[in-house]
């Protein structure tokens, strides 16, 4: 090992635990303002692939300093992607949400190194490796996990969707590697590859503008209860699958001007409240938002709604009773 090598990995070890922590905390701010971003869908719904931040290792760090015939006048700080991190979403669609956040946190200035939009347009025939890449740089010394982090670190954030990644880690450390010589026939199969799952990601927006217009008045419906649970109950609501059931089948009873005459209905049976806020500790139903959509439509059609739903008469029993409503009896 030369002595510049020897230099470069005593600094690096002394600085790795500095570079770990600015990762991870890039990864805290950002799944953070994603999460708020791309509210009530969730994290674990919106990404692919949890994210990791990753650090380089040594025998990595080396080759790209010294040995991958790109010289560099001040290898150290001039390698910018000694720590990482990866975003892996569905669509090309999803890449923009990301991107807006990386934009716009106040606590590091950002600024993009890759852009395979800007690519395509200047090589339309060609048919490669696709990703967005960011260097992000601290703005002012921070401590995080006990760790001061120094101003101007760096970090790179990948931002590509499940597709690209998958034809990324296919062929990006094999065919991009300056020691393998790839066939013809190989290069042009990965072309192709890549060319269909462009197409495919098209197709998959198509899908997925249709499924988004179908899907909206119950978002909409999702929507107006998260909002007046929370304002109603003061409770934080722990949404779960049973949300979507109870929305897909009391939904049905949400007609134009629905809010307002749920407010208004909220208001004039103001102790419901109480009711909900009794029984959450205790009862999953309770923490569901869409639980003011299941009193809402027992309201308006006591003996049709609960048909064919989700809930069973025992489930339904405080609700009936908390509206003064007996339950209807079922037809032998």
């Amino acid at each position: 090992m030369t002595d510049r090598e020897t230099g470069l990995l005593e600094r690096w070890r002394a600085e790795r635990p500095m570079y770990a922590a600015w990762g991870n905390f890039v990864a805290a701010t950002l799944t953070d303002a994603v999460a708020r971003e791309i509210h009530p869908t969730t994290l674990e719904l919106f990404l692919r692939i949890p994210i990791k931040p990753r650090t380089k290792a040594d025998p990595s760090l080396l080759a790209k300093a010294f040995r991958r015939g790109k010289p560099y006048a001040d290898p150290y700080n001039d390698i910018e992607d000694k720590v990482g991190l990866r975003f892996v979403v569905l669509v090309s669609a999803d890449i923009k949400i990301v991107e807006r956040v990386v934009n716009t946190c106040p606590n590091w200035t950002a600024v993009r190194a890759r852009d395979y939009e800007e690519e395509r347009r200047q090589r339309p025939y060609e048919f490669d490796y696709q990703s967005v890449h960011y260097i992000v740089r601290s703005k002012d010394e921070l401590t995080f996990d006990g760790v001061t982090i120094a101003a101007g670190t760096p970090c790179e954030i990948q931002v590509r969707t499940i597709l690209q990644h998958a034809y990324s880690e296919l062929t990006h450390d094999t065919i991009y590697k300056p020691s393998v010589q790839a066939s013809p026939e190989v290069k042009r199969s990965a072309a192709k590859s890549m060319a269909l799952m462009e197409a495919t990601d098209d197709y998959f927006m198509k899908v997925r503008e249709w499924l988004d217009a179908a899907l909206a008045p119950s978002r909409e419906v999702s929507a107006a209860v998260d909002r007046l649970y929370r304002s109603y109950t003061g409770l934080v609501p722990q949404s779960s699958p049973l949300d979507t059931l109870l929305i897909d089948h009391f939904g049905q009873w949400a007609k134009e001007g629905f809010e307002v005459e749920l407010r208004q209905f909220l208001d004039d049976k103001a102790f419901l409240a109480d009711r909900i806020r009794e029984r959450a500790p205790v009862d999953l139903l309770f923490r569901q938002p869409a639980v003011l959509m299941v009193y809402w439509a027992i309201k308006v059609a006591p003996r049709s709604a609960p048909e064919n739903g989700p809930l069973t008469d025992e489930e339904l029993a405080p609700i009936y009773s908390d509206l003064g409503l007996a339950r209807p009896v079922a037809q032998g």
